[in-house]
């Protein structure tokens, strides 16, 4: 330190001016951009940030914004228009791929002409949109006829409509910033006026993330100038000098001026973590100015006198903070690996700046000495006598220290680790309301996405997605499901007025055509190879805690009902008893019936109503002749009687035993022998007159099994109806999908791979990687830590000891957080604080160890232990100023690190002078140490 003495008695002005030049290049580089993409948050080998980019890549992006147009009734001409006028803007909005919207909608509808059936495509609303009140009433009560519309774009009481806008990945070559695309979006929008009663909420994903990052930056305005008012009132009552309060005060806004200026000139971005950076140093780097000003003051001895004494402990205590930071180094994640880097840069400045400017201020402008004030002087008085108390009594105090430490153990199983958006803002708020709206009419604003890889165009494909969808519908927490195989299946309806998946191949390629030309938003549910299809789930709103649960029971259902491969096989007596058993689940699960009644559902479509049919022998028989005798499609044996194989057929459909391989082998046994000759021929033949007997059967089958069917289901919607007749459409079918595994060996498989993604998998998988890597640090930083402390002490006991308030500190804040899990969740922000009490514990303990070393306790109560009590009291009661914030977690945050420097202050003035018996270095003589 006398070097340093001697450079500020020789260049405190130069130093001065440096810093200043330094402080205004730093400046230059101001503001810093934020950085809102979560997926840095994870490993770039992480299986989740893959999935994500897989699903970006072939559908465009996966941020969707919603808008929600909330009136008293949508259907009026001004409302309608204002809607339409919201579409037509959004479409402007650069960062905006594609807008889905009811104004906007194109219907498939199809027509007769020329005896040809051919679909067109007409404007849901139309343009202009009409005045005359009847009208509109008819176009509410068309629009709301189409149930997958109503609750999709449509509220079902007609009062509100959903816009959905899916956001551009990238942009000119970079990447789209969603919070920045929601403020262009509420930018666009804000000159159109909306009608009386009507109000427009904006939610999803990207609003939400703007909202958090405004509403934080606001509350860091609004707040910090009460947060500097006291701290600096509080410095001042305690130095009792105005200029020491603001010299005290200043340092610490030149370090974080000069850190936020390196990450500028370095083209470093702010990110969720590193957004707390200011305030994490004002608690870390404060204290380093109060403890050179506060010897200073209370000293004669001038700046040598201060560099000397407390010059050093500032120095390690600035050094094992960086240390502490620099383990953030070994984390997987690139904004943690920055945040570490920035958070030891910026605690090694701060200490370098109050090295300097102080010294380099008090040798130009020294502040007088000022005498000991009674409030002091009984500070201190008070101090000694609790350090007194605590050695007399350690066996107490350090036993009722170690029954807390053990009680917030217990504790420390209940954290939770949440996100929770929806606890992010104050009741009434603009969010919320949006989130509410969109909950209610819409199914919410948070979206998981289920990608299916494979040849989606393969009906089996299709017919499995559709399996699973029927299953995924009822899961507790699911409000929609939007799918290619819905779109199909609507496109179908327009052509044929039956809503059903197609069975051809063809005919699934030459309908995704129209629906995409209907609606470009298709492709965010298919990529344009139809290699990979999405599931989009709607789970509610943004709730962490019902998102965790529902994903997990999604991942559940799509262990045991999304298989690897499927296979198209014909009807069988084996296969029989899987389909039957499983459509009879899924006609349960879609009614919501419960599962006894699923046997009753079964046992119907094992009987496929043919026990009640009668006369088809003659009409089999019909078939028979007109295709094997005139159409001379299969040669049967003189004598074979068309009649009597007609009278056996019909006996197979009502036994349930009529499918392909029986009836092949049916004719097999009266067919001629040359016949079998050419085996391929015959059996395609046969195939070609099965089809058409299935076909005259299969309506009739379906009409009879549906009406017992129906009267257990009782009253049930027209699309719950629908649907239920689609399964049984299916087990009538000639042909089934089964999953692989009950398909024989030698059947064609066809794969399937399946996985879970979205933001809401994303954050989980954030959080534990950052939780992760928060354990890693720790166990990196305190064992290099504790190595600078003993070689700093010379003793291992030393640093032992020294690592005391940082242990205690830690069990105290996280047990607290675990005891009021509900209130206190592990958020982004309660995994700084692990950084933050291990700073601010070792700086306490060391400048307290070090004046122990060299003076005894009542000393180091003298001047270090006023100076903890003055930067404890400053800090924590300024930054429990932010428990005013109105976003939650800056609130948590504020309250958390006010507990968490009051608890290190409290254990190092209490604990450590309990545990110094154990410890008596040779610098410290008996009577110092009386």
């Amino acid at each position: 330190m006398n070097f340093l003495a001697r450079l500020v008695a020789k260049r405190s002005g130069t130093i001065l001016i440096t810093v200043f030049v330094l402080s205004v290049v730093a400046g230059l580089s101001l503001p810093l951009d934020y950085d809102d993409d979560v997926i840095r948050f994870l490993p770039v080998d992480d299986p989740e940030v893959s999935r994500l980019n897989t699903i970006s890549e072939r559908f465009g992006s996966v941020h969707i914004a919603l808008l929600g147009i909330e009136s008293e009734n949508l259907f009026e001409a001004p409302v309608l228009a204002y809607a339409r006028a919201v579409s037509n803007r959004l479409k402007k909005v650069k960062e905006v791929a594609n807008v889905t919207s009811m104004t906007e909608l194109n219907i498939a509808d199809a027509t007769q002409e020329d005896g040809e059936s051919t679909t067109i495509l007409r404007a849901l609303i139309p343009d202009p949109i009409p005045s005359d009140p009847s009208v509109l009433a008819e176009l509410k009560k068309n629009v709301l006829s189409y149930d997958y519309l109503a609750g999709s774009l449509v509220s079902n009481d007609g009062s509100s409509a959903l816009l959905i806008c899916q956001l551009h990945q990238e942009l000119d070559g970079g990447r789209v910033s969603p919070k920045k695309a929601a403020e262009a979006i509420r930018k666009a929008l804000s000159e159109l006026e909306a009608p009386a009663h009507v109000r427009l909420h904006f939610g999803g994903a990207p609003f939400i993330a703007e909202s958090v990052a405004n509403g934080s930056q606001r509350d860091l305005r609004r707040l910090a100038p009460y947060v500097c008012a006291v701290i600096l009132l509080l410095v001042f009552l305690s130095l009792g000098s105005v200029r020491a309060a603001i010299l005290a005060l200043s340092t610490v806004g030149l370090g974080i001026l000069w850190t936020m200026g390196l990450m500028g000139w370095l083209n470093q971005s702010l990110t969720l973590v590193s957004s707390s950076l200011p305030v994490i140093l004002v608690a870390l780097g404060s204290a380093y100015a109060v403890h050179l000003l506060v010897w200073f003051m209370d000293h004669d001895d001038g700046v040598d006198g201060m560099l000397s004494n407390v010059g050093w402990p500032v120095v390690v205590a600035a050094l094992t903070t960086v240390a502490g930071f620099i383990s953030f180094l070994l984390m997987d994640i690139a904004p943690m690996r920055e945040f570490g880097w920035q958070m030891a840069a910026g605690t090694g400045i701060c200490g370098l700046v109050a090295m300097l400017v102080i010294p380099a201020y008090l040798h130009r402008w020294p502040i007088p000495k000022r005498e000991n004030p009674v409030v002091a002087q009984k500070v201190d008085s008070w101090l000694v006598a609790l350090a007194t108390q605590s050695q007399r009594h350690r066996t107490w105090v350090l036993g009722i220290a170690a029954l807390i430490t053990v009680f917030f153990a217990f504790q420390l199983p209940k954290i939770e680790a949440r996100m929770d958006a929806h606890s992010f803002f104050p009741e009434g708020s603009a969010p919320l309301a949006a989130d509410e709206l969109l909950t209610k009419h819409f199914g919410g604003s948070v979206y998981l996405q289920i990608m299916v890889s494979g040849d989606i165009k393969e009906p089996a494909v299709m017919r499995q997605l559709a399996a699973f969808e029927d299953r995924l519908s009822q899961v507790e927490g699911v409000t929609r499901i939007q799918s290619i195989t819905k779109v199909l299946a609507l496109v179908t309806e327009a052509q044929t007025g039956k809503r059903e998946l197609p069975r051809k191949r063809g005919v699934i390629e030459q309908l995704g055509k129209l629906a995409h030309d209907s609606d470009p938003a298709v492709g965010l549910l298919i990529d344009a190879s139809w290699r990979t299809a999405l599931i989009q789930v709607g789970i509610g709103g943004f709730d962490t805690r019902i998102v965790r649960r529902v994903t997990n029971r999604i991942r559940d259902l799509m262990k045991t009902h999304l298989p690897n491969s499927v296979s198209m096989l014909p009807r069988s007596k084996t296969l029989a008893a899987h389909v039957i058993r499983d459509a009879a689940e899924r006609i349960a699960i879609v009614a919501g019936r419960s599962q006894a009644e699923i046997p009753k559902i079964e046992a119907l479509l094992l009987s496929s109503g043919a026990n009640k049919q009668q006369g088809f022998a003659d009409e089999i028989a019909e078939i028979l002749v007109r295709e094997i005798e005139e159409e001379e499609m299969v040669e049967l044996r003189e004598g074979s009687d068309l009649k009597t194989l007609a009278a056996a057929i019909e006996k197979d459909v009502q036994s349930s035993t009529f499918d392909e391989a029986g009836f092949v082998q049916r004719l097999t046994g009266v067919a001629h022998a040359d016949e079998l000759n050419d085996l391929v021929g015959f059996q395609k033949g046969v195939r070609l007159i099965f089809r058409m007997l299935h076909d005259l059967i299969a309506p009739r089958q379906r009409a009879v099994v549906m009406k017992p069917i129906e009267a257990l289901l009782g009253r049930q919607t027209p699309t719950v109806l629908r649907r239920v007749g689609n399964i049984v459409d299916d087990v009538l079918a000639n042909s089934w999908m089964v999953a692989s595994e009950h398909a024989p060996p030698e059947a064609r498989k066809i794969p399937i791979e399946t996985h879970v993604s979205g933001y809401p998998i994303v954050q989980e998988a954030m959080a534990r990687s950052v939780h992760k890597n928060q354990t890693v640090s720790l166990l990196t930083s305190l064992p290099l830590v504790l190595i600078i402390l003993c070689i700093v002490f010379r003793s291992f006991r030393a640093g032992f000891i020294a690592l005391v308030p940082t242990g205690f500190t830690l069990m105290v804040t996280f047990g607290l957080m675990g005891l009021y899990s509900d209130s206190l969740p592990l958020d982004i922000g309660g995994s700084m604080l692990a950084s933050i009490a291990l700073g601010v514990g070792i700086d306490y303990a060391i400048h307290f160890l070090w004046r122990y070393r060299e003076t005894g306790v009542k000393d180091a109560m003298h001047t270090t232990g006023r100076s903890i009590v003055i930067n404890a009291a400053e800090i924590t009661a300024g930054f429990a100023v932010l428990m005013w914030a109105s976003i939650a977690p800056m609130s948590r945050f504020g309250l958390l690190i006010a507990e968490t420097l009051l608890v290190a202050a409290l254990t190092t003035l209490i604990l450590l002078p309990a545990m110094l018996s154990w410890w008596k270095p040779a610098t410290l003589t008996d009577s110092k140490e009386d």
